[in-house]
C-alpha cells in the first residue's frame, strides 16, 4: 500500500501531537511541590522504586525540612475481608489487607500512612473497614491531615460507592451523585497535594464517562452502554464519572498490555471525547495537574489518542491519531493533548522491514495481558519503509482490523535508553468479515 502524500494539514497535525524536548515536565521535584500533582499508574506497581519515591517525594510537605509526607491509603476498590484472618494478612487481597500492605510499602519509603477504613460490607464482628466510615468525622479528619493519596486497584466502582452518594438509577448508571465527608477531605488533600493510583485507582480520577468494564471485541461488536454491566466483557461506562482529578480526557489502565486501544476508542467515539490518556502496567504519568503537563516514568509508556479529526464510517472509523511516550518522554493534556519528545532522543527513519501482520490485535488469547500487541506492531510500523501494518481480531463474526499508517502527520524516535515512541499515528478500525 502507498503511503498517504504529504500535504499541510499533517504537518500542522504533526506539529499539535508531538512537542519539543525542552517542554517534557520533571517527574520529581527536589523541593515541596507548587501544584498539585497526580501520579497516574497504569496497573501492576510491582514495586517499583522509581514510581513510588515520586509520589512520597512530591508528598514531602517541605522538601529537605523536617515534616515527612503523610499519605493516606485508600483500597475500598477491593473486596472486603471475609474474616478477621484474611483482613489481618496483607498478602491477601481485600480492603484491610492491601491497606496494611500499601502502608509498610510507602513506610519503607520514609512515609507516613493513614490505611482508610472504608469497604463495602462488614463481614464479621469487630471488622474496622465499614462503608459507615466514609461519613466519620473523624476519618475524614485522618484523611485531610495528609499531604498525598494512594488509591490501590480492584473496582473502580466501590470507589463510587463508598465514598458518593448517588441517586438510584437502572444498571448503577448514575448522572447525580454527592461526596461523603471522607470525599471532600480527599478533594482537600488533592487540592494541595498529590494524588496517585494504580489500575482502578488510575481509571477513578477522570471526569464524566468512566469506563466500568469491557474488552475491544465486545465493544466493536456491541457498542458502549451506561452502567455496571452483568457481562464483564462488555463496554460499559458511568456517566457521572469519577472523581474528576483529571478531567478532558477519558483514562484507561493496562492499555496496551491488555489489548484495550479498540475499547478506548469505542467509548470516547460513542460518548463524544476528544482524547484518550492510556498508561500501561508499570509505567506512571507524574502530571502537573495545573499546567497539564506530565514525565513518563516506569518501565512501559503511555497513549494518547487523540479523535478530533476522526470520522465515522460505515464499517468502523478513521483518521484516529495515536501517539506513544516511552519512559523518558513526556505528555500533554488539554485543548491540544500529545506527547514530548525526551531529552536526547533520536530521530527513527523508516527503514526497516514490512511489519509483520497481527492475528490476535486486542490480545483476546491472554487472559492475564502483558502481550502489548498492537503497541508493538505500532512500533514496527513506525519503523518500516512499507509505513503500514495490520492487525486483526481473533474473534470473527465479525473480524475486525486495525490498520495503522506512518503518514506525513507522523513523528517516531528512539528514546535515550532505547524504547521507540511516535506521534500522530494514524488509525483505522473496520469491520473485515
Amino acid at each position: 500500500m502507498r503511503p498517504p502524500a504529504l500535504h499541510i494539514g499533517a504537518i500542522a497535525v504533526a506539529a499539535a501531537l508531538v512537542l519539543a524536548p525542552a517542554a517534557v515536565a520533571s517527574a520529581a521535584p527536589s523541593a515541596a511541590n507548587q501544584h498539585p500533582h497526580a501520579v497516574l499508574i497504569g496497573g501492576n506497581l510491582k514495586e517499583n522504586a522509581e514510581i513510588l519515591q515520586t509520589i512520597v517525594d512530591l508528598a514531602d510537605p517541605d522538601g529537605a525540612g523536617p515534616r515527612k509526607a503523610r499519605i493516606a491509603i485508600v483500597t475500598a476498590a477491593a473486596p472486603a475481608a471475609r474474616t478477621a484472618g484474611d483482613a489481618a494478612d496483607d498478602s491477601k487481597n481485600n480492603a484491610a489487607a492491601n491497606g496494611l500492605y500499601y502502608s509498610a510499602l510507602f513506610q519503607s519509603y520514609g512515609a507516613e500512612t493513614y490505611a482508610v477504613p472504608i469497604d463495602t460490607g462488614v463481614d464479621f464482628p469487630g471488622d474496622t473497614y465499614t462503608p459507615a466510615n466514609a461519613s466519620d468525622p473523624a476519618v475524614a479528619a485522618e484523611i485531610a491531615a495528609s499531604t498525598g493519596l494512594f488509591f490501590g486497584g480492584g473496582d473502580q466502582m466501590r470507589y463510587v460507592r463508598t465514598l458518593f452518594s448517588c441517586d438510584d438509577a437502572e444498571l448503577e448508571a448514575y448522572t447525580d451523585c454527592t461526596d461523603t465527608a471522607a470525599m471532600t477531605a480527599i478533594r482537600q488533600v488533592a487540592a494541595r497535594g498529590v494524588v496517585s493510583g494504580v489500575s482502578a485507582g488510575l481509571t477513578i480520577q477522570q471526569g464524566a464517562d468512566m469506563i466500568t468494564g469491557g474488552e475491544s471485541y465486545e465493544a466493536w461488536r456491541d457498542g458502549a452502554a451506561a452502567g455496571y454491566l452483568d457481562d464483564e466483557r462488555a463496554l460499559g461506562y458511568l456517566p457521572y464519572g469519577g472523581f474528576g482529578f483529571v478531567d478532558g480526557v477519558l483514562i484507561d489502565s493496562h492499555f496496551t498490555t491488555w489489548g484495550r486501544e479498540g475499547r478506548a476508542v469505542k467509548l470516547a467515539l460513542e460518548t463524544g471525547h476528544p482524547y484518550v490518556l492510556g498508561i500501561d502496567e508499570t509505567t506512571a504519568v507524574v502530571l502537573d495537574r495545573t499546567t497539564g503537563k506530565g514525565a513518563v516514568i516506569g518501565e512501559h509508556g503511555t497513549s494518547v489518542l487523540d479523535l478530533t479529526q476522526a470520522v465515522t464510517t460505515e464499517s468502523g472509523v478513521a483518521g484516529v491519531r495515536w501517539s506513544y511516550a516511552s519512559a523518558g518522554d513526556g505528555i500533554r493534556l488539554g485543548d491540544t493533548a500529545g506527547v514530548v519528545k525526551g531529552k536526547d532522543a533520536s530521530p527513527l527513519k523508516a527503514r526497516g522491514s514490512a511489519a509483520e501482520p497481527r492475528t490476535d490485535m486486542w490480545d483476546s488469547l491472554d487472559g492475564v495481558g502483558g502481550a502489548y500487541t498492537l503497541r508493538d506492531l505500532a512500533r514496527e510500523v513506525v519503523g518500516s519503509a512499507s509505513r503500514t501494518g495490520q492487525g486483526v481480531s481473533f474473534e470473527t463474526g465479525p473480524r475486525f482490523a486495525t490498520t495503522l499508517t506512518r503518514d506525513g502527520a507522523t513523528a517516531a524516535w528512539t528514546t535515550r535508553a532505547g524504547a521507540v515512541s511516535f506521534a500522530g499515528l494514524r488509525m483505522d478500525i473496520a469491520t473485515v468479515d
